[in-house]
């Protein structure tokens, strides 16, 4: 029994992206992950886990330009990875100006108060 090139490309896609869902609910639960992010990783390879079926849907435009559906495919995921590489890195600038903030603060009101003793 032998499988076409397509349903390959379908069982890699679809595995890998469970393996690494189940890993990433692995991390959440052990609290290496928080929730939100955990909820986010999960719903993204989730979500790329489907669209290894979407493989056939692909086909007609990869065959447009000239790929395979996998690589319509990977494209539309590292579309999704870019975005949120963007969107963590917003929420650690975030983060950053947070903790820049606080030890000012904290910096402010510890000269006052050597001041005041």
């Amino acid at each position: 029994m032998s499988m076409s090139p397509q349903q390959l490309q379908i069982l890699i896609i679809s595995t890998s992206s469970l393996v690494a869902l189940f890993g990433t609910l692995s991390l959440g639960r052990s609290g290496r992950l928080s929730f939100r992010y955990s909820v986010g990783w999960l719903t993204f390879f989730g979500l790329a886990a489907l669209s290894s079926f979407l493989l056939p849907v692909a086909s007609p435009i990869s065959s447009a330009i000239g790929v395979t559906p996998g690589v319509i495919v990977t494209f539309v995921v590292s579309i999704a990875l870019l975005s949120i590489c963007i969107q963590l890195s917003i929420s650690i600038s975030g983060l950053q100006r947070q903790v820049r903030r606080l030890a000012e603060e904290i910096a402010l009101r510890d000269s006052d108060h050597d001041m005041g003793s």
